[in-house]
């Protein structure tokens, strides 16, 4: 013997209908043991456009979310220039200094390895 049963996610959203057999019977009763996220009561039809929900103890049915419409692309399609910012000389002077210092720690890490 069988049972249908309807089948909606953990969101309440139909999934479809599913069918139990003797494996979802109670060995001591004999009573039907309906799984979770399952209901003996039967979905509606869907109305166009919409889909169907479990909410509490009836199936409601909820307009599925209007597509966002593509993004426009900008009307300039021309390249635009860089705004390029010079470095100034004290930050210049900086960064070469930690290269300096960065060359000589690698030599010393060599030397210390057996290196050169």
């Amino acid at each position: 013997m069988t049972k249908t049963v309807y089948a909606y996610a953990a969101d309440g959203k139909y999934i479809g209908e599913r069918t139990l057999d003797d494996t979802d019977r109670s060995p001591i009763s004999g009573a039907w043991q309906i799984p979770a996220y399952m209901t003996e009561a039967k979905p509606p039809a869907a109305k166009e456009g919409y889909d169907l929900y479990w909410r509490g103890s009836k199936w409601e049915q909820v307009e599925r979310p209007k597509p966002e419409p593509a993004p426009t692309p900008p009307e300039d399609t021309e390249p635009q220039e860089m705004d390029v910012q010079p470095i100034p000389e004290t930050e210049l002077a900086v960064m070469e200094g930690m290269v300096n210092i960065q060359t000589r720690l690698a030599a010393l890490e060599a030397k210390l390895k057996g290196g050169e």
